[in-house]
């Protein structure tokens, strides 16, 4: 997974500023994909540079909030990701082992 793909799933689940975005990924897809608000910031940036999400300013406190949702390339570009096949990643989990130890024992 790659934290592109996550927001653009977050943002289909429900569109949002980028505070709204980094606290919802923070209570779900956060469980397995860590980001910090930084980087979430950042990549929110670099796709709407390339046409995948758009926003939309809306009035504030600091008159910088800003409101994503995601376009049809941002769709279609979920879409192929879906389709694409990853190697498997190498399990190495001390607790799972340590459980394992404790079925045994």
């Amino acid at each position: 997974m790659s934290l592109p793909h996550a927001l653009l799933t977050a943002l289909i689940e429900s569109p949002g500023s980028g505070l709204d975005l980094a606290r919802r990924f923070d209570k779900s897809i956060g469980h397995f994909w860590q980001a910090t608000h930084q980087q979430i910031y950042r990549e929110l940036g670099r796709l709407e540079a390339e046409g995948l999400i758009a926003s939309q300013a809306e009035a504030d406190a600091r008159g910088r909030k800003r409101n994503y949702h995601v376009l049809p390339k941002g769709f279609e570009a979920l879409r192929q990701w879906l389709g694409q096949d990853d190697p498997v990643p190498v399990l190495r989990d001390t607790l799972m082992v340590r459980l394992r130890a404790e079925a045994v024992l």
